[in-house]
């Protein structure tokens, strides 16, 4: 018989970057990559990794069979506690300047009592609220992306789209996606806005390592409305935005060298520049 066999190879460079954050020198150090500055080469090898294909045929019958996968997690919850914590970070997050950033913005502010589930839909390539099918809902975010990774074949996801989701919280691919909720448990949840579509608000466009979304526009502490804002101007926007965060960044003599505070500034005035309109105008 033939079986589909993966050959893996894994390189590994450690560089020094001077920046004022980790997600500023990440950017960097993406940027410096796609300039050819740091070309991996043998000597940057650690590791390879031979195995039975996800793509075989034989794998797959494995992948989606009910009893495989209850016994791969059950596998995996009893496994847990001795899995390193960078491996859990890279899971969960991505990376482990993600966890990081994600941890200053609201993990360390998140009540101890609130409650949170994850729930998963299936949607249509535009993301629109009307074709959102429940797939089943989850206890946290980890479990949705083990999920997704466990059912990746069944869903024809890839690796690429597998990272979008743990990044965005949704797929970007072709004619379906998936997008995935989270809903606080904690009896008086904080108000939404009633006219609040969040697979539009919440859609992110993304220039190299930068990501906006409607959502945060919405919520800045002068809110612009972003209702009748299209994608192209949303990309538009977050172009602009980057460049000039960078052209700030790299000049390094900006009186702001708080990475947040640069981002916010330049956020509103990527927006006003493309004609956003602010609520408090439209209500004179």
């Amino acid at each position: 018989m033939e079986y589909k066999i993966a050959i893996e190879e894994t390189l590994r460079r450690v560089v020094e970057v001077e920046a004022e954050s980790p997600s500023l020198a990440v950017c960097r150090t993406e940027d410096e990559y796609n300039r050819e500055e740091h070309v991996l080469t043998a000597n940057d090898f650690i590791s390879v990794n031979i195995m039975l294909a996800p793509e075989d045929k034989e794998a797959q019958e494995y992948l989606n069979n009910s009893t495989f996968r209850s016994f791969v997690e059950r596998r995996f919850s009893d496994s847990s506690a001795d899995i390193p914590l960078e491996d859990k970070v890279r899971l969960a997050f991505g990376s482990l300047n993600n966890a990081i950033h994600d941890f200053y913005r609201q993990g360390d502010n998140l009540p101890a009592e609130e409650k949170e589930i994850w729930l998963l839909y299936r949607c249509d390539a535009w993301l629109s609220t009307s074709s959102m099918e429940l797939v089943a809902p989850f206890s946290s975010k980890e479990a949705v992306t083990d999920y997704l990774a466990g059912n990746r074949k069944r869903f024809r996801l890839t690796q690429w789209d597998l990272d979008f989701f743990r990044e965005n919280n949704q797929t970007q691919r072709g004619s379906s996606n998936y997008i995935a909720f989270s809903h606080s448990l904690d009896p008086a949840p904080e108000p939404q806005p009633a006219d609040t579509d969040d697979a539009f608000y919440k859609k992110p466009f993304r220039c190299d390592c930068t990501v906006l979304t409607r959502y945060e526009l919405e919520n800045l502490s002068y809110p612009f409305r972003t209702k009748n804002t299209d994608d192209e101007t949303m990309r538009k926007i977050v172009r602009r935005m980057h460049r000039k965060m960078k052209e700030r960044i790299n000049a390094g003599d900006d009186e702001t060298s708080d990475m947040e505070v640069i981002r916010l500034e330049e956020m509103d005035e990527a927006a006003a520049h493309f004609n956003v309109p602010y609520y408090e105008d439209l209500q004179e």
